[in-house]
């Protein structure tokens, strides 16, 4: 039964307790709890401050919306200590002491966003908690400019300094190898055959380089220069703000990885216009300095108990930033334009191998004699094709005439790729349709959904330019399904044809990510006969330069294995980050530089290139699906357990989806393509249903694999057992049969 007595016994017991006798909030057993708690509140408040800079937000905005949210904070806290008070149910003296140990506490939690609150605070959280790298101002010269007296408002000329920034990059090396999983980046993860080169590591270059031959783990730095537009293009300020930057990237990290934009690194922002007026030479003295200590002292990193060396391994760019930096002439139409060789622009006609005896090579030794002349002859423009000696030349390990990167980006996607699909077009509109068809059918095509966002808006077949009016990304595009377009109107004999088909032939060799010793001997050949083919059949039109670097590929796939690894179409996608940054042009090249730091600082962090994306989906019983069996033996695990089925996922940017195709195997000779039906994810093991399709033969006319479906029962794959991580789209050519089609990337 119910006791009152008690109850009141207790109640008066409870009373007569003195407050010396009692602990009321005891410290000690959650002193480390909180402190803890805490840091965790305030590294949360930073990552949400991170995210809005990385999102571009002025930082105004910030310090407004750290404001607002700590007052809402401080509304919160103090509504809080309000109710905790009006829920205490003690009397006096208990009451005023348990109060005042309550008010105290609550004094001791610090809103988290006051060590937020303003720009300087933050800069210094992010350089404590996450190692961000300051960029470091250097002064080019000083010019004269009119400027506003902000106090009179007047204008008046005054001394305005020109500066660059550098971001010290023995400090990013660093930086880099502090990552958790550096270990796994700089692993390979691919069986690799005798005969093939898989990256730089395996080409003639890397293996007699002095350096890497003494220094396994040296560091292998490949620099990239590009100029880009702050502003309008089109506008009337084009050019003022126009910038120059110097990127890097780490070849010891495996191509996968570097793939990332977090993997290439900025070393240098300056103005385009300071180039001219101050030259190169005062804008690499910090790096070239940086980098002579490297390959002299070297640098501590973690992980390591003893120095570690490196130097520059190559440089790339764009053909003309490549030029200008080296000290070349930056004019195409020179006598002597090739950064390769000393053949003249009139035998660009003739010669289409290195093999020619017109053809001598640049060496070391050559271009130093260059450089002396225009030394002791200030007056000469040039002397073949040389300007100026290039400030990276003072360096122990690096030379400009043992830099063999090439420009597949710009030599092919933009120069000759469209210069002979406009070509082509034209002869197709004068031989086997119209333009108006032409225009009808690269509209409507089904490029399949991994190049819907890629397809050509559009033509420009009118005479007088080179070019399609694409991009890169869209000339890749329709050069790829450009034969399957309109392969049913062309007649197997046509010569024009063949030359386009030879083009496809050379770029599938040249993207390739692996290729055989072997592959690059016949690459000499295809160039060879495509470059005769086109005089034959074009004899008043002249090939580009850029057809003339092309029959330096060859060699420089030999000397540094897959050009797709040091192409610029990743490098030029670091430059849309410092354009969508943009909210001032005062001090721009120190803004964003302190913005890409703090960006990077804070993504790299967290960066996990092995994390997977996933589509939206649901749980599902495993003996629901197809293939349910195979599953649970692979994942092993019982046929009921609810696994997650997910309608597409993303890995290293590779999209996978239900009815792409997949690569597993070449088999005599022929790709082996499975098509996904289903994907199923399971403690990010990944497993794809698949079909196998069969493989017809090489359509070379269209320049695709024919296949078809099969009634074979499905099977279940991973990861492991793709033999490309590149997922292909099956197509339908432009005709009226119904046959299915796979077109190629790259060499199979």
């Amino acid at each position: 039964m119910y006791d009152s007595s008690s109850v009141n016994e207790s109640s008066s017991s409870a009373s007569a307790v003195s407050v010396g006798d009692v602990d009321l909030l005891p410290h000690e057993n959650v002193a480390c709890e909180s402190e803890l708690l805490q840091k965790n509140i305030v590294k949360s408040c930073a990552t949400i401050v991170a995210e809005l800079k990385v999102a571009g937000v002025a930082e105004t905005t910030i310090n407004n919306v750290v404001n607002s949210v700590g007052e809402v904070i401080d509304d919160i806290q103090n509504e809080t200590l309000v109710s905790v008070k009006n829920g205490l149910s003690l009397q006096e003296p208990m009451k005023s002491v348990v109060e005042s140990q309550i008010d105290q506490s609550f004094q001791k939690i610090e809103n988290p966003f006051l060590a937020f609150n303003s720009e300087s605070k933050r800069m210094q959280y992010f350089s404590e908690q996450w190692g961000k790298i300051d960029p470091v101002e250097y002064v080019l010269g000083t010019r004269f400019a009119t400027r506003r007296n902000t106090t009179t408002g007047s204008f008046s000329q005054v001394v305005v300094r020109d500066k660059f920034t550098y971001i010290p990059i023995l400090e990013t090396l660093r930086f880099i190898c502090k990552h958790p999983n550096i270990n796994d980046f700089l692993s390979r993860d691919w069986e690799k055959k005798e005969t093939f080169l898989y990256d730089i590591q395996d080409g003639e270059f890397f293996k007699s380089h002095p350096l890497f031959l003494k220094q396994k783990h040296a560091f292998q730095i490949q620099l990239f220069f590009d100029e880009f537009e702050c502003s309008n293009p089109l506008g009337s300020k084009r050019g003022i703000h126009k910038l120059g930057a110097i990127y890097f990237t780490l070849r010891n990290i495996s191509p996968k990885y570097n793939s990332n934009l977090l993997g290439i690194h900025l070393v240098s922002l300056f103005h385009a216009q300071d180039i001219k007026t101050y030259g190169f030479d005062k804008i690499l003295e910090p790096l070239v300095k940086d980098i002579s200590r490297l390959e002299t002292e070297g640098v501590q990193i973690p992980h390591f108990d003893h120095a570690v060396y490196g130097t520059i391994i190559q440089v790339t760019g764009d053909n003309l930033g490549i030029h200008s930096l080296f000290g070349f002439v930056e004019s195409f139409s020179a006598r002597y334009c090739c950064r390769f060789c000393l053949l003249e622009k009139e035998d660009f006609q003739t010669e289409f191998s290195e093999d020619s005896s017109k053809i001598s090579l640049r060496t070391k030794e050559l271009h130093a004699e260059h450089c002396e002349v225009i030394k002791s002859n200030p007056h000469l423009p040039y002397v073949m094709g040389v300007k100026k000696s290039c400030l990276l030349n003072s360096l122990q390990y690096f030379h400009t005439a043992t830099n063999f990167s090439v420009d597949i980006m710009h030599d092919i996607f933009e120069g000759v790729a469209q210069f002979e699909m406009k070509l082509l077009l034209q002869h197709l509109g004068n031989n086997y349709t119209t333009p108006a068809e032409i225009h009808r059918r690269i509209q409507s095509f089904n490029y399949g959904r991994l190049e819907q966002c890629n397809k050509p808006p559009g033509v420009n077949l009118v005479e007088g330019s080179n070019d399609l009016s694409l991009n890169a990304t869209q000339s890749w595009c329709l050069l790829r399904h450009l034969p399957i377009i309109f392969g049913d109107l062309v007649c197997s004999s046509d010569q024009t044809w063949y030359l386009f088909i030879l083009l496809l032939q050379i770029v599938s060799i040249v993207l390739s990510p692996a290729i055989s010793s072997g592959i690059t001997i016949y690459l000499k050949h295809l160039i060879s006969e495509h470059h005769s083919l086109f005089k034959y059949l074009y004899p008043h039109k002249k090939l580009l330069p850029k057809h003339h670097f092309l029959i330096h590929y060859p060699t420089s796939m030999q000397k540094l294995g897959p050009l797709i690894h040091s192409w610029c179409m990743r490098y030029e996608g670091k430059h849309n980050y410092f354009k969508r940054q943009i909210k001032s042009f005062k001090n721009i090249t120190k803004t964003l530089a302190k913005k890409h730091q703090c960006h990077v600082a804070y993504l790299w962090q967290t960066f996990n290139p092995n994390e997977l994306k996933l589509g939206p989906g649901k749980m599902v019983p495993l003996n629901r699906l197809e293939s349910y069996t195979e599953i649970a033996v692979k994942l092993n695990v019982p046929v009921w357990t609810k696994i997650y089925n997910v309608k597409w996922i993303k890995s290293f940017g590779n999209l996978y989806r239900p009815g792409l195709a997949v690569c597993i195997r070449v088999e005599n000779e022929m790709p082996v393509f499975h098509v996904i039906q289903n994907i199923v994810v399971r403690d990010e093991c990944v497993l794809f249903v698949t079909t196998a399709m069969k493989t017809l033969y090489l359509e070379e006319h269209v320049h695709a694999f024919k296949v078809m479906h099969t009634a074979e029962a499905p099977i279940v794959l991973e990861f492991k057992d793709l033999l490309h991580h590149k997922s292909f789209d099956i197509l339908m050519s432009c005709g009226l049969d119904s046959d299915l089609f796979i077109i190629p990337y790259f060499f199979m």
